[in-house]
């Protein structure tokens, strides 16, 4: 697993006959040329994963048909997400977790996503449905304490955003309890999981 974090950058992207996957959302720039000669680039922007929207512009040095696809996590799949080209809703066809659209392709194309990032808990086992952790989209929310807080799982999903800040807090039993996001955690302790009450 260190190799694969190591190469992330080399899992943004894969591509085959028909056209190009993006797998992961991360600023970046994609080059290459299509098998019609159409020398093209796809770049990424916005704040995912702290904020669900995801916009992708195209440059090509002449319209190319080709299909996009894009990965649409399980966790997205129901919280209607949405996808707009040159800000048209447009229909894609699934498969294999990917969000599929095929066209002809202009220079100055723009996609954008929209994958709402709702909060839930996930139980560290099947034997263990009240020990759970807190996500918001694709990030853990971890909490900030080394004490064991006691919670109700509305509690928890009752969390809110502090404005301008990777911060997130909910009023347990003992007080304001924060969370945050791994990146956003330097030296301070924290729990991944929490004991739950219904």
């Amino acid at each position: 697993l260190p190799q694969v974090a190591a190469d992330y950058r080399i899992l943004a992207y894969f591509r085959d006959g028909d056209g190009i996957f993006i797998n992961l959302y991360l600023p970046s720039t994609l080059r290459w040329v299509n098998n019609d000669g159409a020398q093209l680039s796809l770049t990424q922007s916005g704040h995912y994963p702290l904020e669900g929207d995801v916009g992708i512009t195209l440059r090509s040095s002449r319209p190319s048909e080709f299909a996009v696809r894009l990965r649409m996590p399980a966790w997205s799949r129901g919280a209607d997400a949405s996808v707009r080209v040159n800000g048209a809703p447009v229909s894609t066809r699934s498969e294999s977790g990917f969000a599929s659209i095929r066209r002809q392709w202009k220079d100055g194309d723009r996609i954008d996503i929209k994958m709402p990032l709702q909060l839930r808990l996930e139980p560290i086992d099947s034997q263990h449905p009240d020990t759970v952790a807190l996500l918001r989209g694709p990030l853990v929310l971890f909490a900030m304490t080394d004490d064991a807080p006691k919670l109700t799982r509305k509690q928890l999903l009752s969390v809110s955003p502090t404005p301008g800040q990777p911060v997130w807090s909910a009023q347990a039993d003992s007080g304001p309890l924060l969370f945050r996001p791994f990146t956003a955690i330097t030296d301070e302790r924290y729990l991944t999981y929490l004991d739950v009450e219904s």
